[in-house]
C-alpha cells in the first residue's frame, strides 16, 4: 500500500517546481540631462527641439533656456546598479557619474530607483508610473542648473 501511494503521489512531486527563485524584473531607462540657465521661463523661454515632448512640462521652471546636453540609454534589473557618466567634472578635475539602483515594483505599480551622484552629494529615491517620465532638479552649484528627465518602462 505504501508504495501504491508513493507511485499516486510522485507525479504530483514531479509537477512543482525545483526551486521558487525570485523573478526579478528589467526596466529600460532613458536619462536626458538639462542644462537650465538664465533667469525667465514662461513665453520669453527656449527649449531645445529635442525636448519638444517636454515643452509643456519645462514651461513652468524658471529657466530662459533649457537644452539637452547628453542623454543615456540603458537596460537594468532589480538589485542591479549601473553609472551614467553626465557632463561636467568635480574639483579635482574628475568625471561625474549618475549611479542609479533598481529597486524595482512599488505595490501601487510605480518603479523605484534610487539616483546618486556622489561628486554633488545628491542622492534621492524616486517613483516612477511604468512608462512614465520624471524631473529631478539636482542641487544648483556653479554654473547652468542641472535637471534630468528620467523615464522608466518594464521589459
Amino acid at each position: 500500500m505504501r508504495a501504491s501511494l508513493l507511485l499516486l503521489a510522485l507525479p504530483l512531486l514531479l509537477a512543482l517546481p525545483l526551486s521558487a527563485a525570485p523573478s526579478t524584473d528589467r526596466f529600460l531607462i532613458e536619462l536626458r540631462v538639462i542644462e537650465g540657465s538664465g533667469k525667465g521661463g514662461g513665453d520669453a523661454q527656449t527649449v531645445d527641439p529635442k525636448l519638444a515632448q517636454f515643452a509643456k512640462d519645462l514651461r513652468a521652471l524658471p529657466f530662459k533656456e533649457l537644452k539637452l546636453v547628453d542623454s543615456h540609454t540603458t537596460g537594468i534589473r532589480e538589485g542591479e546598479r549601473v553609472s551614467l557618466e553626465i557632463p561636467g567634472t568635480t574639483k579635482a578635475g574628475k568625471k561625474r557619474f549618475l549611479q542609479v539602483a533598481a529597486h524595482g515594483r512599488q505595490p501601487g505599480g510605480k518603479l523605484r530607483f534610487q539616483l546618486t551622484i556622489d561628486a554633488l552629494k545628491f542622492d534621492t529615491l524616486v517613483a516612477v508610473p511604468d512608462g512614465g517620465t520624471i524631473f529631478v532638479a539636482v542641487p544648483k552649484g556653479q554654473g547652468p542648473a542641472l535637471l534630468f528627465a528620467f523615464t522608466a518602462r518594464s521589459r
